[in-house]
């Protein structure tokens, strides 16, 4: 069904951008930050919530303004345009081999296999990237009929846990309980900002909205209250309700430990379904949007022509040579190496925003102060967490 103009009204965007955002990320990450983070966890949540919020305010500026492509507004030149285009294609496709990564560990975790589970890992995660690269050469644009009952059922099996943790909880207790070094603390919140990635395709919704200065603001910044709300609810279910040895040996499935120890095996069954449908709707989504990307790029001589050559049904050899190299690194580095990546390079390619905020900051009305404290907040954010690896 194709939408008619201004069929989307702010609930309808807002429900669009919680499904963005609360996706497979929380699963893989929770536990990460939380052995980081310990009793902070809420706190590094929050900082990257506030991020957030100022990169949606440069969004929503920006969306509110020029509708279609900002960056080419924004940067005459078709090599820095095309850059900061380039940055955010690398950036999705770590994203895809950090998702990959997950999705092997709970494939393994969920069959029990100690023994072989780098093996195990390398043989899901490689499976599923390509198995899904395939599927969208295909151009299986249906599947994406799908999405809106798969993130309904991901986001009710979150809440159906918080509910459950909230009426069974012993408050009296911490499982948890360290405080961090301000290094590891603060590096944290460059993990838990990857976990609120995906709200700026609320801003692909402007030219569907009557009033897209005030809807696309007002669904980016409910998006991510609410996102945080649900974060910091989960983070304190992890802390107080999950032994720390369980979270230690757990720490990449921790939300299904929690289900597990709150409802049982039916629970971590359900949780495990909800990861892998998150795992793969996010894996599916990001291909559609780079395989475009990408043979824009080439349309624009920014990429070789290699990407613009047709291969297979709608995919180009550009697209079947991006995924074998992403399928081999994959393979090559573990998850926290990718993890890792994958929150900088976020980190990056949203500081691109913050300037092509600030180039037309005159022509959309926003103001310098507050693109000022974003970028400063981001760069202090990519700082720590750079310190925090090294």
């Amino acid at each position: 069904m194709v939408l008619k103009k201004y069929d989307m009204g702010l609930i309808s965007v807002t429900a669009m951008g919680i499904g963005s955002v609360v996706g497979a990320g929380i699963f893989a990450l929770l536990g990460e930050v939380i052995l980081q983070a310990g009793n902070l966890s809420y706190y590094a949540f929050i900082i990257a919530g506030i991020a957030a919020m100022f990169s949606g305010y440069s969004y929503a500026k920006l969306s509110g303004k020029y509708p279609d492509s900002y960056f080419k507004i924004a940067f005459k030149s078709r090599a820095v345009s095309g850059t900061f285009t380039l940055i955010y294609y690398i950036t999705s496709f770590v994203s895809i081999s950090m998702l990959a990564k997950s999705f092997g560990i709970y494939a393994c975790k969920f069959l029990h296999d100690a023994a072989m589970e780098p093996i195990c890992v390398n043989y899901f995660a490689s499976g599923i990237i390509i198995a899904l690269a395939i599927l969208n050469m295909m151009g299986a644009d249906k599947v994406g009929n799908a999405e809106t009952l798969m993130v309904a059922f991901k986001f009710f099996v979150l809440l159906s846990l918080i509910a459950g943790a909230f009426i069974e909880l012993d408050v009296r207790s911490d499982k948890v309980d360290f405080m961090p070094t301000p290094i590891a603390f603060l590096g944290s919140i460059g993990i838990t900002f990857f976990a609120y990635a995906g709200y700026g395709i609320i801003t692909n919704a402007a030219a569907d909205v009557k009033n897209p200065k005030f809807t696309i603001a007002a669904a980016i910044y409910l998006t991510i209250i609410i996102v945080a709300l649900l974060y910091t609810s989960l983070a304190y279910i992890i802390l107080k309700y999950i032994p720390e040895a369980d979270l230690t040996a757990n720490a990449d499935t921790a939300i299904t430990i929690a289900a597990e120890k709150l409802f049982g095996k039916w629970g971590y069954g359900i949780m495990f379904a909800a990861a892998i449908i998150a795992f793969i709707s996010g894996i599916s989504a990001t291909y559609f949007s780079v395989f475009r990307i990408s043979y824009a790029l080439a349309e624009q001589k920014i990429m070789p022509k290699i990407y613009h050559k047709r291969f297979w049904e709608h995919g180009t050899y550009g697209n079947a040579l991006s995924v074998a190299v992403l399928t081999l690194a994959t393979i090559y580095f573990d998850f926290n190496s990718i993890v890792n990546l994958a929150s900088g390079a976020y980190l990056v390619s949203y500081l691109a925003v913050f300037a092509a905020s600030w180039v037309l900051r005159r022509e959309t009305g926003a103001s310098p102060v507050l693109i000022l404290l974003g970028s400063a907040l981001m760069v202090f954010i990519l700082v720590m967490f750079l310190a925090n690896i090294y």
